[in-house]
């Protein structure tokens, strides 16, 4: 009999072996912040799977004829649109609805900007400050959940990886955009399917491509349609496997922001209307906010400023409009421009911006800024179209379905009470 080639056996399981490592390090892995159970007064409380589809336009639904959304606003909830706050950018909003607050309020006023305490400018591609919990304030909700003993979970949200309060959700990822949109699904599914004491009753899911798509190749260009496509069908599949389970689950999907198309050729090049040196800069592509310690310089750069604003709006701290909520913070800068669509301003030179859509505008004056809210579960009336609302009224909404005393907020439950099956009764 001939002898085995033992050391090409051990070979081929060495490399076995290593691949399998390779897989399972490759694969995401969901951080849990502490050991908790929900306490014996949350287990049963319904459940809320809050998903936010990055840029999702107003009228995308209707413009593409999505069956599956159009399905759950029959056998739920939908709203004609949803009014982003300003600045109508990803981070401010994302958080806004995990607050209720306006930007003003909870300090994430841009995806950029400086605060003068700090010393210090937020970016949101900088991790270390991402995660960093003083920046954020307000009582985000999975922690209001986690402070009155329900257990939550995020698969991405704006604030979700951060100590707020010192509170994370129970189980959290960090951002990784190229974590598949099915995964992110099965998961929601399994932390649904654990045991009732380790159950989540509050999911978030995040989802970026319909931003991406909108940015790369505009919001009327068929590589958008073929992704709007793929996202219904993915919340059609979401939908489906809720509904198997035997829970009492409310599925919310929503949105940031909107997306309008931009002139890429024509960019308002603010470093060619002022001397930029003089201030600490925050560009935000519609939106740019200047610092300055020296009054005068502010003076100067506005007065310099005035007369060039053609294609865009620029405001003096003090006199920002009230209806933008978007004073209150230090954190907003002391000049504050807004440029109308389809402009852009940018302190590059060459050819800005590369994306072809874009947001960040006014969003009471830009309806194309505005985006989406459809609602289905035990706690939804069916079949009810509500008129457009601002999104800091969705977490006094969330925290009334999850019986969680929520904190005092710009938003309220009245204006979003009559889609409660329980007006009915």
């Amino acid at each position: 009999m001939p002898s085995l080639p033992y050391p090409h056996v051990c070979k081929s399981i060495r490399v076995l072996l290593g691949c399998l490592m390779l897989l399972l390090a490759c694969k995401p892995s969901v951080r849990q912040a502490a050991q908790r159970t929900n306490q014996q007064e949350s287990l049963g409380k319904p459940y809320v799977v809050l998903v936010s589809i990055d840029g999702f336009r107003h009228d995308y639904v209707q413009q593409h004829e999505l069956k599956h959304f159009k399905q759950i606003a029959a056998e739920g909830v939908a709203a004609t649109a949803m009014v982003p706050a300003f600045p109508s950018k990803t981070f401010p909003n994302h958080y806004t609805i995990a607050t209720g607050l306006y930007p003003e309020h909870h300090g994430i006023v841009a995806n950029t900007f400086y605060d003068p305490e700090k010393g210090q400018t937020y970016r949101i591609r900088d991790r270390e400050k991402v995660e960093d919990g003083s920046w954020y304030g307000g009582t985000p909700l999975w922690v209001l959940a986690e402070q009155q003993g329900m257990l939550a979970a995020s698969f991405f949200w704006v604030g979700s990886e951060a100590d707020v309060q010192g509170v994370r959700p129970t189980y959290y990822y960090r951002y990784d955009q190229s974590i598949p949109n099915e995964t992110r699904v099965d998961q929601v599914i399994d932390w649904l399917k654990m045991e009732e004491s380790q159950r989540p009753h509050l999911i978030t899911l995040y989802f970026s491509d319909i931003d991406s798509k909108g940015h790369d190749f505009g919001p009327g260009s068929p590589e958008l349609a073929e992704a709007l496509e793929r996202m219904d069908r993915l919340i059609a599949d979401l939908d489906q496997k809720l509904q198997a389970l035997d829970l009492p689950v409310n599925l919310i999907v929503t949105s940031d922001h909107g997306m309008t198309l931009v002139d890429q050729k024509h960019p308002i090049r603010l470093n060619e209307m002022i001397k930029l040196d003089d201030f600490q800069p925050a560009p935000n592509g519609a939106m740019y906010m200047l610092y300055a310690q020296d009054q005068q310089k502010i003076e100067t750069a506005y007065h310099q400023l005035l007369p060039l604003a053609d294609r865009f709006d620029v405001y003096k701290k003090e006199d920002i409009p009230d209806y933008l909520h978007f004073r209150a913070s230090n954190r907003i800068g002391d000049l504050l421009l807004i440029a109308h669509p389809p402009y852009i301003i940018t302190d590059r030179p060459g050819i800005f911006p590369r994306s072809k859509g874009e947001h960040g505008y006014d969003p009471h004056e830009v309806e194309d800024m505005h985006t989406i809210f459809y609602a289905k579960g035990p706690a939804f009336k069916k079949g009810m179209l509500v008129p457009a609302f601002e999104n800091i009224h969705l977490y006094p909404l969330i925290a009334h379905i999850l019986q969680l005393t929520p904190p005092p907020t710009d938003g309220r439950l009245e204006v979003l009470k009559p889609v409660l099956a329980e007006e009915n009764e």
